[in-house]
């Protein structure tokens, strides 16, 4: 009877060896879904959630699935790498208006949001066009309320944060976080997590 058990422990250990071995699935049940053009498709991310853009919006080939994508107001957009991804957030209004990108308010919701600066919120890494002037003071009043699902800068993980949620500002901009060990990562080195790196 004794050496049931060893051999139960054994066959667990060695499973666990194996699944540690197999290769990893890129960024996390990402695929392709069929678009407009069959050499351009869309990406559904791991959150359900299909790209706005069949191509990237920097470079304008196909989308990757290695690179994870930017929320601009709710909504997912892909990229081709990670160094189109950081273009991109250096001047996005630029890329959205190229590409005619039609976005909603999340505030006055049904009502255009212009990609312009001047009414533009960043919460962690997602960001948000407003309608007008005062949707904006609102949204940073009440964010939580408006924000919706948000990447964590530490593990990457897409959560929901509540008022309970750990939560600290680095140079103007809200990071909100899924645990109270990412917020204290994040504290101890700001510098590696306010701005968004690799995929």
């Amino acid at each position: 009877m004794r050496r049931r058990p060893a051999r139960v422990l054994f066959a667990i250990a060695l499973l666990g060896a194996l699944a540690a071995l197999s290769p990893q699935r890129p960024a996390s049940a990402q695929r392709y879904v069929p678009g407009e053009y069959r050499e351009f498709p869309k990406i559904k991310y791991a959150d359900s959630l299909e790209s706005l853009n069949d191509r990237c919006i920097v470079k304008k080939t196909k989308l990757s699935l290695a690179v994870r994508p930017v929320y601009v107001n709710w909504r997912p957009i892909g990229f081709c790498c990670e160094a189109s991804a950081t273009l991109f957030l250096k001047n996005p209004e630029k890329y959205l208006k190229e590409q005619k990108i039609d976005l909603r308010c999340v505030v006055n919701q049904g009502r255009h949001a212009a990609p312009e600066a001047k009414r533009r919120a960043f919460v962690n890494y997602e960001i948000f066009y407003l309608s007008t002037n005062d949707a904006l003071a609102h949204f940073r009043r009440r964010t939580l309320q408006y924000c919706g699902w948000l990447t964590d800068p530490v593990s990457g993980a897409r959560f929901r944060p509540t008022a309970s949620s750990p939560r600290m500002v680095h140079n103007g901009r809200p990071y909100y976080f899924s645990t109270i060990s990412n917020r204290m990562k994040f504290e101890a080195m700001p510098d590696s997590f306010a701005v968004r790196r690799g995929s």
